[in-house]
């Protein structure tokens, strides 16, 4: 089961406020079955569903009216690690154009595999693009396998070698070339619901129970008094300190008064960016 939100479907066009959902059939076909599903349907699925629609206006108004700007600045604030301020206006940095260029190298590398010709010379030109708008862009330079890795690979490239103010910075890191920001962060946290609260509390209240919220995590947490907790672990040998904080772990699990959004997945939702739909939602109204 899957949802798709900005492609084709049988030839429609999905509206921007909408997003098709579907389900495999009951029996051993892979056959699926599509619905569109709007407002507070398709948040019930994916809590982000506003942050989608925001995004597809801006796009279809940046077109319209051949100004990015607008779509910047909201696209800076979901990730600030992709994009600098110049001037007021917030542009892509060098960090946001060599993600591309690392994806586009990588198809090249694959069109070449195949030995495909007309791929070869599209990617080839979407990489030399890519490359001009790298060097245009603002911010650090980062190190890029395939562009900039060694000093004769970047001179080939005719962009610039990072340096060790990369290095030995924020942007190297794993989530800045993922994901575009520097922390992880819940689904609740994202900029676009903390600039709009009453629709942030709307779309908690309709997940609640399937989706962990912000309020399970406040109430539903006792914090552990690190203090006084952790100072009774002087003077102990290394296995006496580590039943002492597995005891303590255990007591701030039982301390919980969540069922399913427990401490630990709580946790382990927070290592994840990249949203996914509530499976068992969509299983349960759609099968």
């Amino acid at each position: 089961m899957r949802f798709i939100q900005s492609q084709e479907i049988s030839g429609s066009r999905i509206p921007t406020d909408g997003m098709y959902v579907g389900t495999k059939s009951g029996d051993s076909s892979q056959e699926s079955s599509w619905k569109l599903v709007f407002g507070d349907e398709a948040r019930k699925i994916n809590p982000l569903f506003d942050v989608k629609v925001k995004r597809d206006e801006l796009i279809i108004s940046s077109i319209q009216n051949n100004d990015w700007s607008e779509y910047n600045k909201f696209e800076a604030a979901q990730h600030p690690a992709w994009y600098e301020e110049v001037n007021g206006e917030y542009q892509p940095n060098k960090m946001y154009y060599g993600n591309l260029i690392e994806s586009k190298i990588n198809a090249l590398k694959e069109a070449k595999a195949e030995n495909d010709s007309e791929k070869i010379e599209i990617w080839s030109k979407n990489l030399k693009e890519a490359i001009i708008n790298f060097n245009n862009a603002p911010g650090i330079v980062p190190y890029i396998v395939g562009l900039n890795h060694n000093e004769q690979t970047a001179a080939e490239n005719g962009v610039p070698e990072p340096g060790d103010d990369f290095f030995d910075s924020k942007w190297n890191s794993s989530i800045v070339a993922d994901q575009g920001k520097f922390e992880q962060n819940m689904w609740y946290d994202n900029a676009y619901l903390a600039q709009n609260q009453d629709l942030k509390q709307h779309v908690e209240t309709l997940v609640a129970g399937t989706f962990p919220t912000s309020w399970e995590l406040n109430e539903g947490i006792t914090v552990v008094n690190a203090s006084d907790d952790f100072s009774k672990l002087k003077g102990n040998d290394s296995a006496e300190k580590t039943e002492e904080v597995e005891q303590l772990a255990k007591t701030a699990s039982t301390n919980t008064d969540t069922d399913e959004t427990s401490l630990q997945s709580v946790l382990l939702h927070n290592l994840k960016f990249a949203f996914k739909p509530s499976l068992n939602v969509v299983e349960a109204l759609y099968k």
